[in-house]
């Protein structure tokens, strides 16, 4: 007897709607790709920082601070409380995937569907950005999220007398260190030496490179956790350290969401970056201007880019530095001209 029970293509039910489409949808507090999580009981202390990554590339979540995962079939059945097969039934409905036959029941076997109109495009993503490589190094850096979770409140004094909010801080995921002994014996047990040496996450004698520097400062690139840099209390220096791997742009999440001839921020620094965006500008921050490369500026193509460097000497360097390589690429910018006294982009938004 032929089975006329109707079957779903799973793999392309999970790819049917973007992952921020759904997420907005069902409510989701979003901030660039990241979201409050849906699970906070469950995180230390109720945590209610932006924690849970929205990964476009593979249309997939991942909160960092609970460790909930999956594709949008599961956002979906987790969030409105539902069992897989109605989840799954109700996400063919609102995305315009019918099934072949359509007689009652769902079944996941991949068998083809036929699309429908519908307010969202079925868009088929192909993962990008995330090598294998770095996707094990993210794993590390999530972990290590994970066990820290939240800023201690000497550190989280600090940086709101620096004028960041603690939206802002919560926003972009900022941690601190508290016990670097249990930490680093946490990460140890979880992981080889060799894996922690290839993430950058510890030093020549194999313990955790963040002893002094105790405010962590994630990159956040698709959802994921790519890049940790590390800031000083104290007036020692180097004030900041990071992973000993290819410094990546500060928030470069922001150039996914302008459109053409919008503007862009860039900045020196993390800080000057979250300090325009709590303020309601697009900014991406950068490590100096020796880890901007050329390429980099291909990222910015068609975007009104705005140079924000510090107000000294060094700034002005950076500033021509930059230009020149944008001007190379064919495309123009312009320069943030701070009044005099004011030292950086923080210093000027402390000052009004």
């Amino acid at each position: 007897m032929t089975n006329t029970t109707p079957t779903i293509d799973l793999d392309r039910l999970k790819q049917a709607m973007p992952i921020m489409d759904l997420a907005k949808s069902l409510g989701l507090e979003i901030r660039g790709r990241q979201a409050r999580c849906y699970n906070s009981t469950a995180h230390k202390h109720n945590d209610r920082s932006f924690s849970l990554g929205l990964d476009v590339a593979r249309n997939r979540y991942k909160c960092f601070a609970c460790g909930e995962q999956g594709s949008i079939i599961d956002l979906y059945k987790q969030i409105k409380g539902l069992e897989l097969s109605q989840a799954i039934k109700e996400l063919a409905e609102m995305t315009g995937l019918t099934p072949i036959s359509h007689q009652t029941g769902y079944k996941g076997q991949n068998k083809p569907y036929k699309a429908t109109s519908t307010p969202y495009k079925a868009e088929m993503r192909q993962p990008e950005a995330h090598s294998e490589d770095l996707g094990a190094c993210s794993d590390i850096y999530e972990e290590f999220y994970f066990y820290c979770i939240g800023l201690d409140q000497e550190s989280g004094d600090y940086l709101k007398s620096r004028g960041l909010k603690q939206e802002t801080l919560d926003r972009f995921l900022l941690f601190s260190v508290k016990d670097y002994q249990a930490t680093d014996k946490h990460l140890k047990s979880k992981f080889s030496t060799d894996e922690l040496s290839k993430a950058g996450i510890v030093g020549e004698k194999g313990n955790l490179i963040f002893y002094k520097h105790k405010i962590i400062i994630p990159f956040l690139q698709d959802g994921r956790i790519i890049f940790l840099q590390g800031r000083r209390l104290d007036q020692e220096q180097p004030k900041y350290l990071h992973l000993k791997r290819p410094v990546p742009l500060y928030n470069r999440d922001a150039l996914a969401e302008l459109e053409k001839g919008k503007k862009i921020y860039i900045a020196e620094g993390v800080f000057d970056a979250m300090m325009l965006e709590q303020n309601g500008y697009k900014a991406v921050g950068i490590l100096g201007v020796n880890n901007f490369k050329p390429d980099n500026a291909d990222l910015f193509k068609g975007l009104d880019v705005v140079l924000a460097l510090d107000n000294d000497e060094a700034g002005e360097r950076g500033t021509n530095e930059l230009a020149k390589m944008f001007y190379l690429k064919g495309q123009g910018v312009s320069s943030k001209q701070l009044p005099d006294g004011i030292k950086d982009i923080t210093d000027y938004f402390i000052s009004l």
